[in-house]
């Protein structure tokens, strides 16, 4: 099988904690036999004429499995996703159908009221215009999945560039009637993975353990740690880590808050 992980950064990739994501993340593929690419200022929305604002550079996530890269099978990772120490487990070895994506269970769960109705209006938006289901919990909040940790088999990549809208197209339908944030790549992929013709499936959530700090106002601010025994990547989500050491992000991945 013919496996890749694909990282990029659209910016200053001499960041300490990108070059220390990057280098963690091809010693994992090393590991495991993968293949693996990381690309410096690809713009691939950019490329294409597109500009969403900030958001513009979230959507080089697409650009291997829209390009059509000639692999089996194609992880997408954050530059912000560390896999556990001396982990030796593949993520190809998943049982997944043509998409494989890891609940956001804590944002589902946690997110303030008014934000879980601009949820259920953006879910009503997209149902409407492409005709899908968004799925949600048995309370009716949108159910998130995480952006960060995306696997993709090559039947889920042709279904993809068959299916996928353009990312202008969506930007078009959302853009102005919600806040940016549902401009971005997650939101885009929420509704194109529930798409006729779709084959989608949840990872074990261990393949995206997040750490984030929680919205208080108490300084230091209070960790979410959803990190378990079982973790294999951790997605450390706290501000200012892209410029944390290689040391100091290690300990965030593998060791106690205590020890951080």
């Amino acid at each position: 099988m013919k496996n890749l992980i694909y990282q990029y950064w659209d910016g200053d990739y001499n960041r300490s904690g990108v070059v220390a994501g990057v280098k963690a993340m091809k010693k994992y593929a090393d590991t495991i036999g993968a293949e693996y690419i990381f690309e410096a200022n690809p713009e691939y929305a950019k490329s294409l004429g597109f500009n969403f604002g900030q958001y513009t550079p979230h959507y080089g996530a697409f650009k291997p499995i829209l390009q059509g890269w000639d692999y089996d099978n194609i992880l997408f990772a954050d530059t912000d996703v560390f896999p556990v120490h001396d982990l030796k487990q593949s993520i190809f070895e998943e049982n997944f159908a043509g998409i494989g994506i890891c609940r956001e269970r804590w944002q589902t769960l946690n997110k303030p009221a008014h934000l879980r109705e601009t949820d259920k209006r953006w879910a009503k938006v997209v149902e409407d215009r492409y005709d899908i289901e968004i799925p949600k919990d048995k309370f009716g909040n949108v159910i998130i999945y995480n952006s960060g940790v995306v696997l993709y088999s090559r039947y889920g990549i042709e279904l993809a560039q068959k299916h996928f809208v353009k990312f202008d197209e969506y930007v078009g339908l959302v853009g102005g009637k919600f806040p940016a944030f549902y401009n971005c790549d997650q939101l885009y992929l929420h509704a194109m993975m529930m798409k006729k013709g779709m084959q989608w499936s949840e990872l074990n959530e261990d393949w995206n353990r997040y750490v984030h700090y929680l919205p208080e106002t108490s300084d230091p601010r209070p960790v979410n740690d959803t990190r378990t025994e079982t973790t294999k990547f951790v997605h450390i989500q706290l501000r200012g880590a892209d410029d944390w050491s290689e040391e100091k992000l290690w300990r965030v991945t593998n060791r106690p808050q205590a020890e951080w």
